[in-house]
């Protein structure tokens, strides 16, 4: 194991105190590798741990602590920065909650700045509930909506990654119709240039950016759409002119096969499910969710809080896992260019 100086502090949010944020987060850091990596903090509260430990039944010690500096990153032991913002009397399983809402939103504020003031070489982050995030008063669509403005970061975006395969999505909290709208050539380069600076700045001196079509068979020279003529493959000319190795638009019912092949760095998916479904199917256990565009690295587990199970001890904590060995990988690889 390395030394706990020469490993990276990451900030860990239990999410939404209601579902499986905090079981995912325990289950994850019964990991040992875990912790050969990293000296894990909990952003949470004391309550909801103590609750958790005990749904499952594991004797794994909690520490509170004050600052970063005092996290030791001992197996067996759960450092926990308590916020203090949950009672026993706010913890109901499966029930969307103004508090848990609210706390789960402070847990990621902390977070940040712990990672803009340089405590934190990283975040990685449990699932929020968007109806209860808007009850406890945060009117933001989601965690890098939030987060770009907690940073005053204007250019970001979501990239799912699954083995080795990854995708940038242009849009995705739209409905599809206006998602549709919104496929245009300067929203298209200002993503490219994102994605192709993001992996720079990870160590891909080129990255190969896919770049997939909007409509059935690439719009079939327009007869089912021109979005890909009027839009997109001019966006993808003017990337290339400026050194951006931006290829397509490519089908997206085959561009994900190329990718995997290893043809492609990443593909840039024009909307939600067209990014979303082939990272999921190719292997939805490990999917992980990566913010482009911030001043930190922040990742997230590649699903919802699921009430439906929370509380029931059974949640599958794969992601999570990932989630954290990702956000130390892309925090020991990040550079400035």
């Amino acid at each position: 194991m390395n030394t706990a100086d020469s490993r990276p502090v990451v900030a860990i949010t239990i999410g939404d105190a209601a579902g499986i944020g905090p079981e995912i987060v325990v289950k994850s850091l019964l990991s040992r590798h875990v912790y050969e990596l990293a000296r894990p903090l909990v952003i949470g509260a004391l309550p909801a741990m103590r609750q958790t430990l005990a749904l499952l039944k594991t004797r794994v010690a909690l520490k509170q602590i004050g600052t970063a500096s005092d996290v030791s990153g001992e197996f067996g032991t759960i450092d926990v920065l308590d916020l203090a913002n949950l009672s026993v009397s706010d913890l109901h399983y499966g029930r969307v909650s103004a508090s848990c809402g609210k706390a789960a939103m402070e847990f990621i504020q902390v977070a940040a700045k712990m990672a803009m003031n340089h405590e934190a070489r990283a975040i990685v982050t449990a699932p929020i509930n968007k109806e209860a995030t808007l009850l406890g008063g945060y009117e933001d669509v989601g965690h890098l909506e939030f987060l770009a403005r907690l940073t005053g970061s204007s250019e970001y975006a979501t990239m799912l990654i699954s083995g080795v395969l990854r995708a940038v999505h242009l849009t995705t909290h739209h409905p599809l119709i206006e998602a549709c709208r919104l496929v245009t050539k300067d929203r298209i380069l200002r993503r490219l240039k994102l994605t192709d600076n993001s992996f720079k700045q990870w160590g891909f001196d080129q990255p190969r950016i896919g770049v997939a079509a909007l409509n059935p068979h690439g719009g079939e020279a327009g007869l089912m759409g021109k979005e890909e003529i009027d839009e997109i493959a001019p966006a993808v000319k003017e990337a290339a002119s400026l050194g951006i190795d931006a290829r397509g638009p490519f089908p997206a019912d085959s561009i994900y096969n190329r990718a995997i092949a290893g043809e492609f760095d990443a593909i840039l998916a024009m909307y939600h499910d067209q990014g979303h479904i082939p990272i999921k199917v190719f292997g939805f256990a490990n999917s992980v969710s990566v913010a482009l565009g911030l001043p930190f690295v922040r990742t997230s587990v590649d699903h919802g809080t699921a009430f439906d199970i929370a509380g029931k001890g059974v949640a599958d904590a794969r992601g999570m896992e990932e989630a954290i060995k990702v956000a130390v990988s892309l925090s020991e690889r990040r550079r400035l260019v």
